[in-house]
C-alpha cells in the first residue's frame, strides 16, 4: 500500500457484531398478548391484528422492535456487550454509533470491516435504521459512518455460492457446526421470553454461546472456507435435531 509522505498508516480494524432485538412493547403487554395468542384469542385475523404482529414479529422490525444487546469485540480485544436494560437503547446506540466513528476517522484507504451472520440482511439495516428514529446523529453522519463508509463481511452472504446461492438453510448453526465451532442448541426466540421475564443472564449466556464469529473469521482467513460437501452434511445435521421445530426468525436461528 502506497503511503504520502506525512502521512500516518493505520492498519484495518476488524468489528464482530451482533444484536438481539425484541418488539418495542411493555413486559405486561407483551404477556397479555402472548397469552391471548396461546389461547387463540389474538390472532393474524383478529380485530386487533396489529397488536399479535407486533407480539409475534415486532422484533424483526425496526419501526416495531427495539435493540434489547449490541455484542461487539474490536479485533483480538475483549468481546464487549451493551445491554439496554440497563441504559436504554438510545444510550446504547449513540456508544455504538461512536464505535463505528472513532474507528473510521483518519483511516484514510483502510475502511472498518464489520463481521458478522446476516449482517447486510438484518443487523447493519435495523441498527442504522433505530439510530435515525431515535436521533442519535443526523442522518447524513449516520449513513456515513454506519452504511456507506465501512466493508461488510457477511457469513450468510459469503456461503452462498457454495449452496446454489441459495440462502436457505444457511443458518448461524450450520455454519458453526461447519467449521467445527460450538453451536447454540437454542434458536434467538426464546431469547425475547428471557427479555420480558427480566432473565437477563439468560440472554448473556446465550450471546456469549452465539459469539462464535472472531474464531470463524480466524478460521477462513487461515485454512479457507469449507467444501460445498461440509456445508450441505451441516444443513442436514441442522435438520435432524430441529425436525420438530419451526425455524424462523432473522436469521433462521
Amino acid at each position: 500500500m502506497f503511503i504520502a509522505a506525512g502521512m500516518e498508516w493505520h492498519a484495518m480494524s476488524d468489528l464482530f457484531l451482533d444484536i438481539e432485538t425484541v418488539p418495542d412493547m411493555e413486559a405486561a403487554e407483551y404477556a397479555e398478548a402472548t397469552r391471548r395468542i396461546k389461547e387463540g384469542g389474538l390472532g393474524p385475523g383478529s380485530p386487533d391484528s396489529d397488536l399479535y404482529w407486533r407480539c409475534a414479529r415486532g422484533a424483526l422490525k425496526y419501526t416495531q422492535g427495539r435493540v434489547s444487546l449490541i455484542t461487539y469485540q474490536i479485533d483480538r480485544a475483549p468481546t464487549r456487550r451493551l445491554c439496554e436494560w440497563e441504559d436504554g437503547e438510545r444510550v446504547i446506540l449513540r456508544r455504538l454509533y461512536m464505535v463505528l466513528q472513532d474507528l473510521q476517522r483518519n483511516r484514510g484507504d483502510d475502511p472498518l470491516r464489520i463481521i458478522g451472520h446476516n449482517i447486510l440482511g438484518f443487523d447493519i439495516h435495523f441498527l442504522y435504521n433505530r439510530m435515525r428514529m431515535l436521533d442519535i446523529a443526523e442522518e447524513k453522519w449516520l449513513h456515513h459512518w454506519v452504511i456507506n463508509g465501512p466493508m461488510a463481511v457477511d457469513f450468510l452472504q459469503i456461503h452462498l455460492p457454495l449452496n446454489g446461492m441459495s440462502a436457505m438453510g444457511l443458518k448461524h448453526d450450520v455454519l458453526a457446526h461447519a467449521y467445527g465451532l460450538p453451536t447454540k442448541d437454542i434458536s434467538g426466540g426464546g431469547e425475547i421470553e428471557h427479555y420480558f421475564r427480566g432473565e437477563y443472564d439468560k440472554i448473556l449466556e446465550y450471546s456469549r454461546n452465539e459469539f462464535v464469529y472472531p474464531q470463524m473469521f480466524r478460521r477462513i482467513m487461515e485454512g479457507g472456507m469449507v467444501s460445498g460437501e461440509r456445508l450441505a452434511e451441516s444443513i442436514q445435521w441442522y435438520k435432524r435435531i430441529h425436525s420438530d421445530d419451526d425455524a424462523g426468525g432473522r436469521d433462521g436461528a
